[in-house]
């Protein structure tokens, strides 16, 4: 993702957001998103693209966000950032500018970190949150999820939007498709170790997403996929016309990852008429469910317990042996796609917890 800053716009509400991420990812759309969709109400937010290796930034990259944040007086940062600069924020606070932190995740939360980064990200984070005026986290469960995590009280759930999408008309033998970062949090390896039991079966695999940057893990799932015989593609991030390509060869969505606030791409799928199979104990159930306009609609897929391969294998293996299981999920997803939320209403949300 390139952003770009309009350095005119002075004091207007701003979006401090990561300027160096290897990738697309879920994050960094519902950033985009959300300032194209307040300009459509009138109101003009400037991206403050800060660079540096966050969540462990340099003294520059601490330099740049503090310059970010001196331009404004109404402020959210990316959780990337803002949760890593517990006293950026405190300094802004100081100087009376509103200061907000939107979580997509709890920097402890990230895949193959050991227990003392763990506990120094934590150390970080419960500070920086407590220090902003606002908290917002992507959906209800992560609310809950921040609200326990670090005893805070003044956290607001506002979850994606998604766009309207043609229903996608799926492929023969079945397509199978896990779009997330090739990461341990992602937990592709464990995809392809319970589908490495399913050989006997008919179906292909594609696996989009940047690589990460535990280049040992990459290396694994790579000749993991490798052994299943030509039947995993791994093309990188795709973005714009060919995901879409892509989205529309599609039957069913995988999201074996060990932990998720909510899981854009599982709305996404639903936008497609696609079920998903996701993980128990994370914000991918509700993105699944969903919960208002979406109460009592009947499955689009289903909750697999944990990330053990032999419960992604069983739930695979049943999707694929029953036709009529592979019609019913299909048409349940249609049904929540027309009821699925947009990023208006979403952006709409945003403004009123922000008070912009």
């Amino acid at each position: 993702m390139t952003w770009t800053c309009e350095r005119d716009r002075g004091r207007s509400p701003a979006l401090v957001v990561p300027a160096d991420l290897a990738g697309p990812s879920g994050g960094t759309r519902y950033d985009e998103r959300m300032i194209t969709e307040l300009a459509e109400t009138g109101l003009d937010v400037t991206a403050e693209p800060v660079p540096g290796a966050w969540p462990s930034p340099t003294e520059d990259d601490r330099a740049a966000l503090r310059h970010a944040l001196g331009r404004h007086d109404e402020v959210l940062v990316d959780g990337l950032i803002g949760s890593a600069a517990p006293e950026e924020i405190e300094q802004a606070r100081a100087r009376g500018a509103r200061v907000g932190v939107l979580v997509h995740l709890p920097l402890p939360a990230e895949g193959g970190l050991d227990e003392r980064e763990r506990a120094r990200l934590a150390a970080l984070e419960r500070r920086a949150l407590h220090a902003a005026g606002t908290v917002v986290a992507t959906s209800g469960w992560a609310d809950a999820d921040l609200r326990e995590r670090y005893g805070l009280t003044h956290v607001h759930a506002v979850a994606p939007g998604t766009d309207r999408a043609e229903t996608a008309t799926g492929s023969t033998p079945p397509h199978l498709l896990a779009l997330g970062s090739i990461t341990p949090r992602k937990n592709p390896l464990g995809l392809l170790e319970a589908l490495g039991g399913l050989q006997d079966r008919h179906w292909n695999l594609s696996l989009v997403g940047p690589r990460g940057s535990d280049e040992g893990y990459v290396r694994a799932v790579t000749a993991r996929a490798e052994a299943l015989q030509g039947r995993v593609r791994m093309p990188g991030s795709l973005e714009g016309d060919a995901l879409e390509a892509l989205w529309r060869t599609v039957d069913l969505l995988v999201l074996p990852s060990q932990t998720e606030t909510y899981g854009m791409v599982v709305t996404e799928a639903l936008a497609h008429g696609i079920p998903a199979l996701v993980p128990s104990g994370t914000g991918a159930v509700e993105a699944l469910h969903g919960s208002g306009e979406r109460d009592g609609l009947p499955g689009a897929g289903a909750v697999v317990a944990g990330t053990r391969e032999e419960g992604w294998a069983e739930a695979l293996r049943g999707w694929l042996d029953d036709p009529g299981l592979r019609d019913r999920w299909r048409r349940a997803a249609a049904g929540h796609r027309d009821r699925l939320r947009g990023w208006d209403t979403a952006a709409a949300e945003l403004r009123a917890v922000l008070r912009w």
